[in-house]
């Protein structure tokens, strides 16, 4: 199954010098080995009021996605300006631990994580009370397995 996309807005400050410049504003996506995976672009390119040099665009990205986005300004003196900022997307740890269901085995004193479906273990626990014995009556910490 594909990677499902994740919608976000990212934003870069040129500074006032270079407002009123989005026409000559654009970015790219590279992943964490340099590989491109959003082409040389201008499109969907916005300048955050006016004159500010405040530029943003909203990118569709998928959700384990992890590189940067490098963007690019060219000046009236024909001078280019480079930015870049970390693009980093995990939401699958976070949509698997609120999303399915989760139990505390007694037995074994640990914590079961579900995805979605409620049948696919995602992570465990070890569970711990305050003098740091394994417990699930008392539990004060908890530890990945």
């Amino acid at each position: 199954m594909a990677d499902a996309q994740v919608k976000i807005v990212k934003t870069v400050n040129f500074g006032s010098a270079l407002g009123n410049r989005r026409s000559n504003v654009y970015y790219q996506i590279f992943d964490t080995l340099g590989t491109g995976s959003v082409a040389r672009t201008n499109t969907g390119v916005y300048e955050m009021g006016s004159s500010t040099g405040i530029y943003g665009t909203q990118v569709s990205l998928a959700q384990s996605f992890s590189g940067s986005i490098l963007w690019e300004v060219t000046g009236s003196n024909g001078n280019v300006v480079f930015a870049s900022d970390e693009v980093e997307l995990d939401t699958r740890i976070v949509r698997h631990l609120t999303d399915g269901q989760w139990q505390i085995d007694s037995s074994t004193k640990e914590m079961i994580f579900y995805q979605k479906d409620n049948t696919t273990e995602f992570a465990r626990f070890s569970l711990f009370d305050r003098n740091d014995s394994a417990s699930f009556e008392e539990v004060f910490k908890r530890t990945r397995k």
